[in-house]
């Protein structure tokens, strides 16, 4: 499994949020963090909707953040962007597709080995990952 570019996008966005600590307009985000405007836009309206981040409108206005990075876990990030951790087709939302899956002698550990994945992703937040306090602990 690989993260997708706009996973670890968002993650950076995020962090540039929660270091500013103040509302930032996208243009701004794009720039801090090398990331072209209209990537930090699609990111942004998958934020928004899922109720991290908010548009302030007016003077001052910009992007902040709607819940504290603390809230946010890395598995909450990839839920959002990724079409699942499984490394294999028959452990994922598509199981059925596998016409051994009954059979298989592996699929199991697979399963196990995914779950765990997601299990650490769940528990590692954003404040985690900045501060590094989870992350030498893996």
């Amino acid at each position: 499994m690989k993260l997708s570019t706009k996973t670890r996008y968002a993650v950076r966005v995020l962090f540039e949020l929660a270091q500013a600590n103040k509302a930032l307009p996208m243009g701004t985000i794009s720039q801090n963090t090398g990331i072209s405007l209209r990537t930090i836009e699609q990111i942004i309206v998958v934020l928004n909707a899922n109720n991290m981040t908010k548009g302030i409108i007016g003077p001052g206005g910009g992007i902040v953040l709607e819940k504290k990075i603390e809230e946010i876990s890395l598995g909450d990030l990839v839920y959002l962007f990724e079409d699942g951790i499984e490394f294999v087709v028959c452990c994922g939302d598509k199981s059925n597709d596998c016409p051994n899956q009954h059979t298989c002698k592996t699929r199991f550990m697979w399963k196990k080995i995914s779950q765990k994945i997601q299990d650490q992703l769940n528990t590692v937040s954003l404040v985690d990952v900045l501060f590094e306090n989870k992350i030498n602990k893996i």
